[in-house]
């Protein structure tokens, strides 16, 4: 009895359709576990978008609030606003400027606002959202105009002038080191006061402030050379003692030297006052009046019998420097006492511009030690230059001790 074998021959399966085979096995897998990779790639996608959402809203709020702050003012920046429109204005009506030195012209904020130079000033938020008003003054001075803008916003902020600072914030004393009253001037007397004030790179001290708000100052160490008063032949001595009329003098001739240069000058030990700072100054009548050696007068009641008249550089006086001291002792040049609690000795010998009555040639000047003199004019000492500030001059920063002196916008 034969067997019969039948043998049933598989189709020839191709290598690719396998591989097409298994893909569809693996999605029918994928599919029935719930599990879709282009669902995935749609989710991850979507969370890209979404952190990219996020982001963009972050940087849009930090924006905004940049931006809101940048919108706020500060009272500097408003000042600077008003200046601005100011010399716009004048520049269109030229002919309302002053013509004359020590004159004062003036145009506030509305008058800018309707000329079109400015927005109002409500249109400058302040960072406590006070509304401010405010003015420009304009002086002319060393031919150059002064603009010095006035800003009011209330308890919150007001423009001060530097005279009004030093006043405010130095106690007025009757005794000992600090700042006197006396004849409606604020005079600074003592050892240790703080009276310092910063010119360019200049450091000056505060001698008093005028009736009329002009700032006295007068240079901390002078410049940086000596100098003789006068050199000129006296028929008294018979020699070239020089002769003590300050008015033609050779000290006078060397400042009006020295206020000519400026900071590009090459004689630059002569250099005292920049083109800016020229403009803060006024001319003003120096007292040059003669005293003797006895006199007990400190309120230049000799000195200022004579003046000379438009000078933007002299000296100090005599009677300056003896009320400078607050020792009761010191009562005229013959008097040591006078050296003792007095801010003006600076460690130098230095000229006053005070000349001696009592002959030709003698001039008073303080001694390194701090005691006066009168001395021949042809002699050879420092120079401190003496300045008046113009009453408008504004506070900018400082305290007015040595390392915070006091600085002018």
């Amino acid at each position: 009895m034969g067997i019969n074998f039948n043998i049933v021959k598989k189709p020839k399966v191709e290598e690719d359709d396998g591989e097409e085979l298994e893909e569809e096995l693996e999605e029918e897998e994928v599919k029935n576990k719930g599990y879709d990779p282009k669902k995935k790639m749609l989710r991850f996608m979507a969370i890209i978008v979404a952190v990219m959402i996020v982001v963009l809203i972050i940087l849009f709020l930090v924006s905004s609030l940049g931006n809101r702050k940048s919108n706020t003012y500060s009272y500097s920046q408003i000042e600077n606003i008003l200046e601005k429109a100011a010399k716009s204005y004048f520049k269109d009506n030229d002919g309302m400027l002053p013509q004359e030195e020590n004159y004062t012209v003036e145009v506030d904020d509305d008058d800018l606002v309707a000329a079109g130079k400015m927005k109002s000033l409500s249109s400058y938020p302040t960072k406590g959202g006070v509304v401010c008003t405010g003015s420009v003054s304009v002086q002319l001075e060393d031919d150059d105009y002064v603009y010095s803008p006035i800003l009011n916003c209330g308890d919150n902020y007001a423009t001060v002038s530097l005279a009004s600072k030093v006043i405010s914030k130095n106690e007025i004393v009757t005794s000992g080191d600090g700042l006197y009253s006396r004849n409606g001037e604020y005079i600074f007397r003592g050892e240790n006061v703080n009276n310092y004030v910063q010119l360019d790179n200049n450091l000056w001290r505060i001698v008093k402030i005028t009736s009329d708000n002009e700032i006295v100052l007068i240079t901390e160490n002078g410049v940086s050379y000596t100098h003789s008063w006068d050199n000129r032949y006296n028929e008294q001595k018979k020699y070239d003692a020089g002769i003590n009329n300050y008015d033609v003098s050779r000290v006078k001739d060397f400042l009006d030297d020295v206020y000519k240069n400026s900071a590009t000058s090459k004689t630059k030990d002569k250099y005292l006052l920049s083109k800016k700072d020229k403009t803060k100054l006024v001319t003003y009548d120096l007292c040059i009046g003669k005293r003797n050696t006895k006199s007990e007068d400190k309120k230049n009641t000799e000195e200022c019998k004579q003046t000379l008249k438009d000078q933007k550089l002299g000296l100090l006086t005599l009677s300056d420097y003896l009320y400078a001291s607050v020792d009761p002792n010191c009562k005229s040049i013959e008097t040591k006492s006078c050296k003792n609690y007095n801010y003006l000795i600076n460690g130098k010998s230095w000229w006053l511009v005070t000349a001696n009555s009592e002959n030709t040639y003698g001039v008073y000047v303080i001694k390194v030690g701090g005691t006066v003199k009168s001395d021949y004019a042809s002699s050879f000492a420092y120079v401190r230059p003496v300045v008046h500030l113009n009453s408008n001059v504004l506070f900018k920063s400082g305290k007015g001790t040595e390392d915070k002196p006091y600085k002018v916008r």
